[in-house]
């Protein structure tokens, strides 16, 4: 436990204080009396300090020491006191463990109860905050991706729409079919360009339409003799017919020769010629006869046969124009057919000419040997080499025939490749795409981070819902503290979240005076101390409970404090305390002559009393409770005594006596004054100040003591230092009317201890 405050200084109005040695140690139940301003805050947050573990920020330069029973001490240097457990109920506490989201105090929206509640919906608003500009962040990253993207989808769509219109497409060709070709050639696009004379050469393909689908061409493949004919002219010029009888006449005239034999069949059976008309003789006709032998005959049979199978050996022109290939074949046919024709068919019909030629000189002259055949040349092989030439194109006509729709399918899927990598060139596609890659990744990067936020917000969130449970039992001490059900804290949700709200009567709770925010600020701490599993060990300071109360309360505050923190189990005297040790301090008198009857036991609980004075303007002292405070039940002897004392002192310019005065007079006067006219409850103590006493004297008691009076207007009286003469004055002046209410001022005598 702790057994005392060694000293205080620099903290608030302690600026130099150090124990005296007349004060009792602390023990398990400390009862703290002091008027408002006195200080007992300020001895609570020493007691917060420890529990907070942390210096107070507002006191940077504090210094105090305490001591325990055990005989260890604790500075501000330290955070802790030991394994300890300190709880202190405060202004602070009020202030930092309840705050409505809202105005100040006005539970318009949402209440929070706990400090820990309030530091985490802190929190939970600055990564709210953060996560906001993240998602903002995102969005503008996300709108740059878009519109890259869009572009290209965009693109996309545009060249989609060209390659339909240029390969004149019959079916749909859109983004969504250009979209997968798109993705499957971006990284080699360049592989799949072409040259301009490679699309001029496909586009018709392409494009082709099924009326420009051509029938297959026959080969042209003549029949070419003249190699053997030549063989065959060059035996048969060279042979002599055999002859019975030769007339040389004709043998050296073979044209004579000629004639006659064509005219000797007329004359077979004539005996005169046809010619002169002169007679023929028998023996003429059969000298005739026998030069024309059988052999000849067979001879020139031959000769005339050979000739007429040379003239059918001739090669014809092929029939074929350019009108009959595809136009991608047209040069190529040119060329061939051009050199075929002119060339070499003529040529080729050219030799068999002079080989006709020749047989007609031995069928003239059919006993003449012709060894030699002049100006004839065999061009077959050329011929052939040049057919087969001209063929190729007749071959790759043909393929393209029987390839059509391959051809045309495999030249639309090359251009469409084409036309797609020109798009991809065109518009840098990698380097929009690597642009896309970069701000994708501070898209993963915001996302993660706002992923993390939302993480770390769940468990905020989560710590606010754990810390805002306890409602029923906040409720019931809400309803205890006021001796009434109307205020409520009810659970809602926000946004998914379990948030408190005040009722008041099933209505949002607004204008809440400051001794409901009281009551439920204390209700609220006393859930929490409920939640403490070792209550047995936790040390306790409490601050002015009811101070914003008023006195109809104090007995249900000081009823709650009995029930809460003691315990008597075998309903005999025998009291326990259940926490460690309890520090309650209060300015309200009524309140503290009710924390006087706290219940005590020689064994188990003993009870001291302390009060908190201020001295002067920069200090207080915490000090052993007069007796006289002790042992009135009732403020108003208390004030009457401590006037009546001051008034009778020679040494009235002390200031451990003057800065209490003023507080005690107003006091005394707003109880004497109400007691005299009970039916005035709305009026101000001035008004009935004023009847009782008249106005001049009224104004001359009251204007000191207003000036004086509260503490807040402590700095008065060291500026002030000509009025302070006035107290005096004005405390006789009271003394005096009082007097003049005889039997009232003899009764406050008689209650006066010695």
């Amino acid at each position: 436990m702790i057994k005392r405050i060694n000293h205080i200084k620099n903290f608030g109005v302690f600026q130099n204080y150090r124990r005296a040695g007349d004060i009792q140690d602390f023990t398990n139940l400390n009862i703290i009396y002091g008027w408002n301003y006195s200080g007992k805050t300020t001895i609570s947050r020493i007691f917060q300090h420890f529990e907070r573990t942390e210096k107070n920020p507002d006191y940077s330069s504090a210094e105090f020491e305490l001591e325990t029973h055990s005989g260890d001490k604790f500075t501000e240097q330290k955070q802790s006191i030991d394994d300890r457990t300190i709880r202190t109920f405060n202004a602070d506490f009020i202030k930092n463990n309840l705050k409505w989201d809202g105005s100040s105090f006005d539970p318009i929206q949402v209440l929070l109860l706990g400090e820990d509640s309030i530091e985490a919906e802190k929190a939970i608003i600055e990564k709210s905050v953060r996560q906001n500009k993240y998602s903002e962040k995102k969005k503008e990253v996300s709108a740059v991706i878009d519109n890259l993207n869009n572009a290209i989808l965009d693109g996309l769509s545009n060249r989609a729409s060209q390659i339909k219109t240029t390969l004149y497409l019959v079916s749909a060709y859109t983004r969504a079919h250009i979209k997968p070709l798109f993705d499957q050639i971006k990284t080699d696009y360049k592989t799949h360009l072409l040259s301009t004379a490679d699309v001029a050469k496909l586009l018709p393909v392409a494009t082709a339409s099924d009326i420009d689908k051509l029938p297959v061409l026959t080969e042209y493949n003549p029949t070419l003799t003249l190699t053997e004919n030549i063989k065959i002219v060059k035996e048969l010029v060279n042979q002599v017919p055999e002859l019975s009888k030769t007339i040389d006449y004709f043998v050296q005239n073979p044209e004579i020769a000629n004639w006659v034999e064509k005219g000797l069949p007329i004359h077979e059976e004539k005996s005169s010629c046809e010619f002169c008309g002169n007679t023929i003789e028998q023996d003429r006709i059969t000298e005739l006869i026998a030069h024309f032998s059988e052999d000849l005959k067979n001879h020139k049979t031959l000769l005339t046969e050979l000739i007429e199978t040379l003239r059918n050996s001739k090669v014809s022109n092929p029939t074929y124009t350019k009108g009959d290939f595809y136009k991608d074949l047209w040069t190529e046919f040119n060329t061939a057919d051009e050199v075929l024709k002119k060339n070499i068919i003529k040529g080729f019909n050219r030799q068999i000419e002079n080989l006709i030629k020749i047989v007609e000189t031995k069928f003239d002259k059919p006993f003449e040997k012709i060894e030699k055949l002049k100006d004839v040349n065999d061009n077959t092989s050329q011929l052939e080499a040049d057919i087969e030439n001209y063929n190729k194109v007749i071959i790759s006509n043909t393929t393209q025939t029987n390839k059509f729709d391959t051809a045309k399918t495999e030249a639309i899927e090359t251009l469409k490749k084409h036309y797609t990598a020109e798009f991809i060139d065109s518009i840098e596609v990698g380097r929009k795409e690597s642009k896309i890659s970069r701000f994708k990744l501070r898209v993963e990067n915001f996302t993660r981070l706002d992923d993390a936020l939302t993480s770390e917000i769940n468990v905020l969130e989560a710590e606010i819902s754990q810390s805002q449970k306890g409602r029923e039992e906040i409720n019931k001490y809400i309803s205890q503290f006021l001796g009434r059900d109307e205020i409520k804290v009810e659970v809602i949700k926000e946004s998914d979240k379990d948030r408190f709200t005040l009722k008041r009567e099933n209505s949002k709770a607004k204008n809440l005076s400051e001794g409901e925010k009281t009551a439920i600020a204390f209700s609220f701490f006393l859930t929490k101390l409920k939640e403490n599993k070792d209550f047995d060990k936790t040390i306790v300071y409490i601050d002015d409970p009811i101070s914003s109360l008023d006195s109809n309360h104090i007995f249900q505050v000081n009823a709650i404090l009995k029930g809460f923190f003691f315990s008597n189990q075998n309903n005999d005297d025998a009291w326990k305390l259940k926490c460690k040790q309890l520090f309650v301090s209060t300015h309200n008198f009524d309140f503290f002559t009710l924390l006087k009857e706290l219940p005590t036991s020689k064994d188990f609980l003993q009870k001291f009393f302390y009060q908190v004075r201020r001295i002067n303007k920069s200090e207080s002292v915490l000090e052993k409770l007069p007796k006289s405070l002790q042992q009135y039940s009732s403020e108003y002897h208390f004030l009457f005594e401590e006037l009546y004392n001051f008034n009778k002192s020679a040494d009235k310019g002390e200031y451990s006596t003057l800065m209490g005065i003023p507080n005690a007079v107003r006091r005394f006067v707003e109880l004497y004054t109400y007691s005299r006219l009970p039916g005035n409850s709305s009026s101000t103590v001035d008004q009935r100040a004023d009847i009782l006493w008249g106005e001049e004297k009224s104004k001359r008691i009251m204007k000191v003591l207003h000036y004086f009076s509260h503490a807040n207007n402590i700095d008065r009286m060291i500026r002030n230092s000509d009025l302070i003469c006035d107290i005096e004055n004005a405390v006789a002046d009271l003394m005096i009317e009082l007097q003049d209410d005889e039997k009232h001022y003899a009764e406050l005598k008689k209650a006066l201890k010695a």
